[in-house]
């Protein structure tokens, strides 16, 4: 049994980094249907990345927070600075609380 292949995934944009570019499932279905159309059946990567995304997307849990004007403020300016949406900033500060309880349990 060949192993699965992990693809990078931008949840905020619900994309998938396949052959060098992030594509969208329409992107990816539209290159399904170009490669079985010119008779091309070596779709298995392909098809692969379509079931990561779809299986990625499928199980996200979403969360709402509330947040001071001052706060949201400084997210939103964080955000636009780093290049970095405002739920990426959320996702990698809750990550790296995480880290940071789990080290402080550790010593």
């Amino acid at each position: 049994m060949a192993s699965e292949e992990n693809f990078d995934v931008d949840l905020d944009n619900e994309k998938v980094f396949y052959d060098n570019r992030w594509m969208s499932r329409a992107d990816l279905a539209a290159l399904l249907g170009q490669r079985l159309a010119s008779m091309d059946y070596n779709i298995a990567r392909l098809s692969s990345a379509i079931e990561h995304l779809d299986r990625t997307l499928k199980t996200l849990e979403t969360f709402s927070v509330k947040l001071t004007p001052e706060t949201a403020a400084q997210l939103k300016e964080t955000a636009h600075r780093t290049g970095i949406t405002v739920g990426g900033v959320i996702r990698e500060s809750v990550i790296s609380y995480l880290v940071g309880v789990a080290l402080s349990k550790l010593g």
